[in-house]
């Protein structure tokens, strides 16, 4: 039997007990914490993340089971599009707006253990830096020893520019327009007009888009790439080749180009209208449609450029998209069976082949014109109905497809409305040649074919003239 004392001393153990128990029995305390990585992301790219870090912060083995913990996950609207889960183990996506997201775990979370969300976001709008944030909430009930002081969390997102689209962010890129020449040397550039003026200038042609921004730093309608001597393939004035993602050089233009000063006086020649100093200006080298530069300043007239890269329209084939491209370019050709005429009367069949020959469709709204000059000593005459010409051999011809119009110097030949030339395609065209009576023998005359210039939306026509030599023996 106890005593009264013993039975004192039981209770106040059993009570210390109990008292001890309960300050030994931790809270099941859950916290979130949010992170953006990188802290910047590019305009326009795919690759920002954020990671979500849940953690149960429990000190015994309570595991925070699945359905309890939700997490609320909200972008900036403004400089935000889309939300993508990219790793969401353990987390079921409850709902997305495509700026706020919301995901309950799948999976408990075990005591001392954190389960890590990461999500993808689009970046479409420049701006920054903006609160993401993260907040934990409990579907079924708060649990219990929860801290709310942990429960948010926020990190920031900053969208920046990138010029030339290569998710190196202008801040970053040692090339920001990606034609392969360093923004340092664009910057110290020295402009040289067609009269030999030079000027130092970060913008060489004044049209406000300043020269490491600009894929025609001096209007001439040349891309820098191509004056700096850089590779090109695709025509899109950028350097080929996939940018180094650290600094933002194309592959294929190394370490940066060294543009050439093929002349030794003034700027290099992306800055220089008349590169090689022989009195032409390179808009008129280049073989470019002189009534693109009425004034023969060697700068393409105009001032349009609705994608602000610095290729003026009227030289720019894709201008409402920052790069450039080809222009449809067509070239003739002549084919005739024999070039002697040995008879007054005699008669050849020749035709002139249109061909396209820069893999490019017809632009819209831009008719197929050419003509063919008449001569003195032979009559050309033509059907205005498709057959064969034998000019040689027997070649179809698509006369149907064309109106013919004369004065007297020449045959104009007009695709007819709907009436195109694919990429790489071509038209043949039949005519006839007739000596004419009295025509001296030895008499040798030229058949000339030449393209209207601006036929299908071309811009090139030093190759637009087709000549072939006919004589009366």
């Amino acid at each position: 039997m106890k005593t009264f004392t013993q039975t004192l001393i039981a209770r106040a153990v059993a009570g210390l007990l109990v008292c001890f128990a309960t300050l030994t029995t931790f809270a099941q305390d859950v916290s979130v914490n949010i992170l953006n990585q990188p802290a910047y992301v590019p305009q326009l790219a795919t690759t920002g993340r954020v990671t979500v870090d849940v953690c149960n912060n429990d000190g015994g083995t309570t595991a925070a089971t699945a359905g309890r913990v939700r997490v609320t996950v909200a972008f900036p609207a403004t400089i935000v599009g889309t939300i993508v889960g990219v790793t969401t183990t353990g987390w079921s996506i409850t709902s997305n707006t495509g700026g706020t997201i919301v995901l309950t775990n799948s999976a408990s979370i075990v005591s001392g253990a954190c389960s890590q969300i990461s999500l993808g976001y689009t970046a479409t709008t420049l701006g920054g830096p903006l609160l993401v944030t993260g907040t934990l909430s409990f579907p079924a009930g708060a649990l219990v020893g929860d801290l709310s002081t942990n429960n948010t969390s926020t990190t920031s997102i900053s969208v920046l520019v990138d010029t030339d689209g290569d998710l190196v962010p202008d801040v970053d890129d040692l090339d920001d327009d990606n034609d392969g020449i360093l923004d340092t040397v664009e910057a110290a550039a020295s402009c040289t007009s067609a009269s030999g003026t030079v000027t130092a200038n970060v913008d060489c042609d004044g049209d406000g888009v300043p020269n490491r921004l600009d894929l025609d730093s001096d209007n001439d309608g040349i891309n820098d790439v191509n004056e700096a001597n850089g590779t090109d393939a695709n025509f899109d004035g950028f350097a080929d080749g996939t940018p180094d993602p650290i600094t933002g050089i194309p592959a294929s233009a190394g370490a940066g180009l060294t543009p050439p000063n093929t002349d030794g006086t003034g700027g290099t020649n992306p800055y220089d209208l008349d590169s090689d100093n022989d009195g032409l200006t390179d808009f008129t080298e280049s073989g470019t449609n002189p009534a693109l530069d009425a004034n023969g300043d060697g700068i393409v007239d105009g001032t349009a450029d609705p994608d602000l890269d610095g290729i003026l329209t009227p030289v720019d084939a894709v201008p409402a998209t920052r790069r450039d491209d080809l222009f449809p370019d067509l070239n003739p050709t002549i084919v005739i069976g024999s070039l002697e005429f040995t008879t007054a009367g005699s008669q050849k069949d020749f035709v002139v082949n249109v061909f396209e020959i820069n893999n490019r469709n017809q632009i819209s709204g831009t008719p197929i014109s050419f003509r063919v000059a008449k001569i003195s000593g032979f009559d050309i005459t033509y059907s205005t109905t498709s057959g064969n010409s034998n000019a040689g051999s027997s070649i179809a011809n698509s006369n149907s497809d064309w109106d013919f119009v004369e004065n007297a110097n020449f045959i104009t030949v007009t695709a007819k409305t709907g009436i195109t030339i694919a990429a790489n395609g071509t038209k043949v065209i039949g005519f006839t040649a007739t000596r004419k009576t009295g025509i001296p023998i030895n008499t040798t005359q030229n058949i000339t074919a030449t393209i209207i210039n601006g036929s299908a939306g071309e811009i090139k026509v030093d190759n637009n003239i087709a000549i072939t030599s006919i004589t009366a023996n």
